[in-house]
């Protein structure tokens, strides 16, 4: 790992941790301000304070630790202890405080009574402990959305097929490697996207059966009429039809990467790799993946000219449990821009999936479905940034859209300490008629809480360090 890439992830790693701290804790802070609670402290990252500044009624803090951050507000009860001492037996007033009673739980700060959060309505601290998540959720809509503003969409200016899955409903219509599409459901077909829009039909975004929609390709110099039926994968959530455009050229390359030392560039047309002739990305990359540590040859042309070299693909993680050989390029595709309102709709489908996709690999997770290298640490998160910035801006934004989300949802689980467990208190205070659950109760929970939060940051930074080193 070079001196530049450490740089760059340490970077990544600290506007992706500093992004999505401040939009979570500025979440809760809102909120208080909103209902006139008093916040004492503003503090972006824990531990050790090296840098505060008091304006008005709270100091905003810089803390040691950059792993977190916190609001405390007044009359918050036994975090209110903590966050400052760390333990729940160190505080200002004694346990045996009549509970709900907001001004003998304050009484050393002078503040009033009515400013505490204990103070307020059940349904004003459900939105403040809620609204630190609730903020990374937007966080995460907002980037994906900017994302596609700003760039537009991926799409691949290519007709022809590349390669067609066997036993797909593509394969099942007699479709053939190098036909290339003239209509789909009688319109004219002018990129990749086309084809698949065309294809997937609004009316086919349901789960239901699907009909069969008409093809035109051009074979071999004859015109042909297919019919195709695609079929909807329930694992993915998407329509399938087994296809993929003849793409061999060479879109964007990661920087320092295999790819890029071996002197492929953007535009550069492959012929072949280890001696097989190729006609797709997924030919390509099929190759590969299985040669990791292993010396490929690869032909390539560009501008007419005939160039051939030699790489070694690099052993990548691709998803948790699974590695593979990777040499770093992506397909050659273009960006169509959209507008606001296609953008905002995009941003809601990309919020929606990655939702989705890691409450399975959460549930995947506890199922034993994947080992413990699927838990990603400090180290892992700063790894993947700066490989994500390596490639671009606007993957690092991704990223930092799926880190949100993921926090979101982890800072909603019901534990003591996290957002989720302030929840679960505030609930069952509800339940028992509005009787807040027994103060010495929270802060055992609380105390146990935090202490398996401890372990568990622990374990993931051991785990982290032995994955990341490979030791």
């Amino acid at each position: 790992m070079s001196i530049n890439f450490l740089i760059i992830s340490l970077f990544a790693f600290l506007v992706t941790l500093g992004l999505v701290v401040i939009v979570h804790e500025l979440g809760h802070f809102l909120f208080c301000k909103l209902f006139g609670i008093y916040v004492k402290t503003f503090s972006i990252g824990i531990g050790p304070k090296f840098l505060r500044k008091r304006w008005g009624e709270t100091e905003y803090v810089l803390s040691a630790i950059p792993f977190g951050g916190y609001v405390k507000m007044a009359g918050e009860g036994i975090m209110e202890e903590i966050q400052d001492t760390g333990t729940w037996e160190e505080r200002k007033y004694p346990l045996g405080t009549e509970e709900g009673n907001a001004e003998a739980a304050g009484i050393n700060d002078h503040i009033p009574p009515d400013r505490f959060l204990i103070s307020r309505p059940a349904w004003q601290r459900l939105f403040v402990f809620i609204a630190g998540p609730l903020f990374n959720l937007v966080l995460a809509f907002v980037l994906y959305t900017g994302v596609v503003l700003s760039t537009g969409l991926v799409n691949y200016p290519f007709t022809t097929v590349g390669d067609v899955q066997v036993d797909s409903p593509a394969a099942a219509a007699g479709i053939q490697v190098g036909d290339k599409i003239l209509k789909v459901g009688g319109l004219p077909m002018g990129n990749w996207g086309d084809i698949i829009d065309g294809l997937t039909p609004v009316e086919l975004q349901e789960t239901g059966p699907s009909s069969l929609v008409s093809l035109e390709v051009l074979r071999e110099g004859r015109t042909m009429a297919l019919e195709l039926q695609p079929m909807f994968d329930e694992e993915s959530g998407y329509w399938s039809t087994g296809l993929e455009s003849w793409n061999t050229t060479v879109g964007r390359v990661k920087r320092n990467g295999p790819a890029a030392k071996l002197g492929l560039r953007k535009g550069d047309v492959i012929e072949s790799v280890n001696g097989e002739t190729v006609t797709s990305f997924s030919k390509i990359a099929g190759i590969i993946n299985d040669r990791p540590g292993q010396e490929i040859e690869i032909i390539w042309v560009r501008d007419g000219e005939w160039m051939n070299g030699i790489v070694v693909p690099e052993l990548k993680e691709i998803r948790p449990g699974v590695k593979k050989g990777r040499i770093f390029y992506e397909p050659y595709f273009i960006y169509e821009k959209v507008g606001l309102g296609s953008a905002i709709v995009f941003g809601y489908k990309g919020t929606l999936n990655t939702i989705s996709q890691t409450v399975r690999g959460l549930r995947d997770l506890i199922l034993g479905k994947h080992g413990l290298e699927a838990v990603g640490g400090p180290l892992r998160i700063g790894q993947v940034a700066g490989e994500m910035l390596s490639w671009s801006f606007a993957h690092l934004m991704s990223f930092i859209a799926f880190f949100s989300i993921n926090l979101f949802l982890l800072n909603l689980m019901p534990i003591p300490v996290l957002d989720g467990g302030h929840v679960l208190f505030l609930l069952l205070e509800v339940i028992r008629g509005g009787k807040p659950v027994p103060e010495r109760l929270q802060a055992i929970a609380t105390q146990i809480g935090l202490i398996i939060l401890l372990l568990f940051m622990t374990f993931v930074v051991v785990l982290d360090f032995w994955t990341v080193t490979g030791h």
